[in-house]
């Protein structure tokens, strides 16, 4: 099995703040989302799941290990995080 590069490391202490508060904030509510007819629990969840896979290497294995039997599903989360990462590693103006 081929060892992923920890991306998190390179980006700056505000941005992996700001994604662990996204990734946790999107967990929360997709727990309440279970319960509330309003909104949509599971995808929230693994959305939170994805985001958080961005900066927690234990997040990524969990996540992976959860849609090993959805390869389908796996492609389209690595798919959203491979955006974000792009989004994130984008060069800021003035910098």
């Amino acid at each position: 099995m081929r060892r992923r590069q920890n991306t998190a490391q390179f980006l700056p202490l505000w941005k992996r703040l700001l994604l662990l508060f996204v990734g946790w904030t999107l967990l929360l509510l997709g727990i309440v989302g279970l319960v509330l007819p309003v909104l949509q629990g599971w995808l929230m969840i693994f959305a939170g799941a994805a985001v958080l896979s961005l900066v927690s290497e234990m997040a990524y294995e969990a996540l992976r290990k959860v849609f090993q039997r959805w390869p389908r599903g796996w492609r389209r989360v690595n798919k959203m995080r491979r955006r974000i990462r792009r989004w994130l590693h984008r060069e800021e103006p003035g910098g």
